[in-house]
């Protein structure tokens, strides 16, 4: 038998005489069925999840008497409930399963109380009435929550990302660690750079979603300045090396970048800037010498990294090869003989030339410089000087 608008049913006129105790079900229920819910404080499990179950039945019943589906105005008690579990950190499955564990328990408290055939009928008419209720109600509350995580997480990011411009800079840093509960301590200083900047290859995920979703993984408590042409990142010190490394292969995998990492450690925070200085020029380095995906530490690039620094070493080492750089072949022919560890069989058949051959532009070589490569104390004079114009070359 159909009902005028505003007219109540034997349904929801026991729905309404009952509510309290419907109301004291539904909590029971998702304390029950939802462990985040289980470790909230009694009370507010007493007084506010209780009164929001009663708020919930009496907007749901409000609504079956006028016959329509809710409106935005209606949700706002559930958006504000919403928006406050998502600070409290409560994921987004356990908060919707708040609304069918409480639909549940309120539908089986209906359902043990219906006597007769027809309350078992009105009950049965009350099912889309339910089911159009949650369909409006859940997305709603949903994405108000994803909003307001994605709010919280810029401003986390956010915040990561000062703290991280100070300490690069050398800047005071306690008091705003403190004021967002951030422990400074001793940590591994990454450069990142890469090749013309993070540009996702084609069918890759997008770069920056990846470095941050990676970082967030590798650390919850890392602090990053990224930006397309890679960044900083400071990682407590306690994480090991190896997952660092794991970490920037990942990067480079999934976004099909070239992506280098110099770091270093800086064991207190006022070596931090000291560290960094370090880290990007050790990333500089691999980068201009052509070294692929990986963490470089200063280990892998000391003779480079010293090489690198302006005097009168690094002078004269370009000019030893200054004789040679309008002889390309002479040039080619040095490196294959370094490259192949003296060994001239090796060397020519690299160079696709006789071993006479070979053996004429070294002998030419000493000639020019006044330097025979072939001699064991002016060997390591050559492999030098190499390193010397190869790294001059990518500063160009």
């Amino acid at each position: 038998m159909s009902t005028a608008p505003g007219e109540q049913t034997a349904f929801t006129e026991f729905l309404t005489a009952h509510l309290p105790e419907v109301a004291k079900e539904m909590v029971t229920a998702v304390v029950r069925g939802v462990p985040d819910y289980e470790q909230l404080p009694a009370e507010l499990l007493e007084q506010d999840l209780t009164r929001r179950s009663e708020e919930n039945l009496r907007l749901f019943l409000r609504l079956v008497g006028e016959r329509r589906e809710p409106r935005a105005e209606d949700l706002d008690e559930m958006i504000e409930v919403a928006v406050r579990r998502a600070r409290e950190g409560i994921p987004l499955d356990s908060v919707l399963a708040v609304y069918h564990r409480g639909a549940l328990a309120a539908w089986n408290y209906m359902a043990a109380a219906a006597r007769t055939p027809e309350q078992r009928d009105e009950l049965i008419a009350a099912v889309p009435r339910l089911l159009g209720y949650l369909g409006a109600v859940i997305p709603g509350v949903a994405a108000s929550y994803l909003r307001e995580r994605q709010d919280l997480h810029w401003e986390q990011r956010e915040v990561k990302r000062a703290l991280a411009q100070a300490l690069l800079q050398g800047k005071p840093a306690e008091l705003l660690a403190q004021r967002f509960g951030i422990a400074l301590g001793p940590y591994h200083v990454l450069a990142l750079r890469t090749s013309g900047g993070v540009e996702t290859a084609e069918g890759a995920r997008p770069a920056m979603r990846v470095m941050h979703g990676e970082i967030d993984a590798l650390s919850a408590h890392a602090l990053t300045v990224l930006d397309r042409a890679g960044g900083w990142v400071l990682v407590p010190a306690t994480e090991p090396a190896a997952r660092l490394d794991a970490a920037i292969t990942r990067i480079a995998t999934t976004t099909g970048v070239l992506l280098i990492a110099g770091t270093s450690t800086a064991a207190l925070v006022s070596e931090i800037p000291a560290r960094a200085e370090e880290a990007g020029e050790i990333a500089r380095l691999a980068l201009g010498l052509g070294r692929p995906t990986g963490v470089y530490r200063m280990a892998d690039l000391a003779l480079q990294y010293q090489f690198a620094r302006p005097g009168p070493a690094r002078t004269w080492l370009l000019g030893l090869l200054a004789p040679l750089t309008g002889h390309p072949h002479l040039m080619e022919a040095l490196r294959a003989y370094l490259t192949h560890d003296h060994n001239r069989v090796a060397a020519a058949e690299s160079l696709v030339v006789h071993r006479n051959t070979l053996n004429y532009r070294l002998n030419r070589i000493a000639t020019l410089t006044g330097y025979d490569p072939g001699a064991s104390e002016h060997t390591p004079l050559f492999a030098a000087a190499l390193t010397a114009f190869d790294l001059a070359s990518a500063e160009l």
